[in-house]
């Protein structure tokens, strides 16, 4: 069926040809044709016009009822006038670039205000005059171990007519203690009031040059902490109340011109007790022992703008109180008649663990914000027992203040040579707004509410004023 067979091999020879064929052909496009064509504008004519001549008759002017109004109005204009004297509202401004104001804090001056010989000394307070072209400096000791044997002074720096801040004071007030508290008065702009450390409280009258003699108030028993006017009038006048560390706080009206004083009313916060010593400290001056009398050293207070009889005040061991200076309980065991010594207190806050520095109320809203030495800076609503917001900061802040232009930002200053700025609303840092001096510390702030300036006393008596315009505050 299969059979093995063989068969020969078959060849055959590759043929690979080398030539490729081609053809040449022509495209020939369509030829492009122009054509021009002229237009014409359309015609035009000039008309010319003739206006009617209209004799206009005289305006008819009463002028005694011009002279009437004149003289009717005229005392409201100076009024408004004085009152924006120096205003800055329009600094900054520069028409050829849209009207944008500078927005950059800077550094306008710094100068040193001592002497070689008064190296422990430093710049305890600052104050603007209410028409803001006024700035008065006061001095206290660097430390004091005992009682208060010091002579001290009041500088007073007046702008000059270039608007330029002079480096030497144009007045100087003697008195024979250091300065621990100043506050210029809210309206008038000589009106000045001063506490010392050894509890005097006095008030000078600078509109005459010739007389730097002070009116006397009723003096503290120890070093004051607080000299501030209420921000109402009582009677037609602006009262001046001051607290020391002594625990009183004192309510003087000030009439015929400031020559005359009267002690309105006396407070005394007897609900106060220092929580970790079975007995509270000696007073600063070491000759009294305080375990006898009821409340404490009294560190700072401060108005409520919504309702100005409410007032909050915080104490040496970190007590925070609600008052009101139209009511009062009698205080009993104090060295002036119970009759006489009212305790305001109303309601306390959620304490600090330490001493209270500073406390600021808002301008548009029920809130306050307080400082103390545990280095917390907290917020409060005067309606509200614990803090909204509790706010830890680097140094230990002395200070507070609103910032001028916006309501809602605080500045807090103090142990380090920075300056915060913080939101009311959330309590949050404002980064964008730092400030850095050129001192270690901070001793003593304010804004200046006419002009974007801001007055600081720095680390070895030096002054820094620096300009912060209002368009930074978002």
């Amino acid at each position: 069926m299969f059979n093995d067979q063989s068969f020969p091999p078959v060849g055959f020879s590759s043929q690979a040809s080398l030539d490729k064929s081609q053809s040449t052909a022509n495209i020939q496009t369509e030829e492009i044709r122009f054509q021009e064509r002229e237009n014409q504008v359309l015609e035009s004519k000039d008309v010319e016009t003739q206006t009617v001549r209209q004799d206009k008759n005289a305006p008819h002017v009463d002028y005694q009822k011009l002279s009437a109004f004149l003289k009717r109005v005229t005392p409201s204009v100076l009024d408004e006038l004085d009152e924006i004297y120096g205003s800055t509202a329009f600094d900054g401004y520069d028409v050829a670039t849209g009207g944008e104001p500078s927005s950059s804090i800077k550094l306008l001056t710094k100068f040193n205000t001592l002497n070689e010989a008064d190296a422990e000394t430093k710049i305890s307070c600052v104050t603007w005059s209410a028409g803001g072209g006024t700035l008065a400096l006061s001095y206290s000791a660097v430390c004091h171990d005992t009682w208060c044997n010091h002579t001290s002074s009041i500088r007073i720096f007046n702008f000059t007519k270039e608007d330029q801040f002079p480096s030497t004071p144009n007045r100087s007030l003697e008195v024979n203690s250091c300065v621990t508290a100043l506050s210029y008065h809210p309206v008038e702009p000589s009106i000045l009031a001063a506490g010392l450390f050894n509890g005097d409280v006095l008030v000078w009258n600078l509109r005459d040059d010739k007389s730097s003699a002070p009116l006397q108030l009723s003096a503290h028993g120890d070093s004051l902490s607080v000299v501030q006017w209420r921000p109402t009038l009582v009677n037609g006048v602006f009262p001046l109340v001051t607290a020391g560390r002594d625990g009183y706080l004192l309510v003087h009206k000030l009439t015929a011109n400031f020559t005359n004083v009267d002690l309105y009313k006396r407070f005394k916060i007897s609900k106060e007790h220092n929580p970790s010593e079975k007995t509270r400290p000696r007073s600063a001056s070491g000759r009294k022992e305080r375990a006898v009398e009821p409340g404490l050293c009294i560190t700072a207070l401060n108005f409520s703008t919504i309702d100005q009889t409410i007032f909050v005040l915080g104490t040496l061991c970190g007590g925070l109180y609600r008052c009101n200076i139209d009511h009062g309980t009698p205080v009993e065991g104090t060295v002036y008649s119970s009759r006489d010594t009212m305790d305001p207190v109303v309601d306390q806050f959620e304490r600090h663990e330490g001493s209270i520095t500073s406390i600021i109320s808002s301008k548009t809203c029920d809130t306050f914000v307080t400082s103390g030495t545990d280095k917390e800076i907290r917020i409060y609503r005067l309606s509200q027992f614990n803090s909204l917001h509790v706010i830890g900061v680097e140094d230990t802040a002395i200070g507070l203040s609103w910032v001028v232009g916006n309501s809602n930002i605080f500045a807090a200053y103090g142990a380090g040579q920075i300056i915060m700025f913080y939101n009311l609303e959330n309590g949050k840092n404002m980064p964008e707004m730092l400030l850095k001096t050129n001192g270690s510390e901070t001793n003593c702030l304010q804004f200046n509410t006419k002009r974007d300036l801001v007055a600081i006393g720095v680390s070895k008596g030096n002054l820094e004023i620096w300009k912060v315009p209002q368009n930074m505050v978002y």
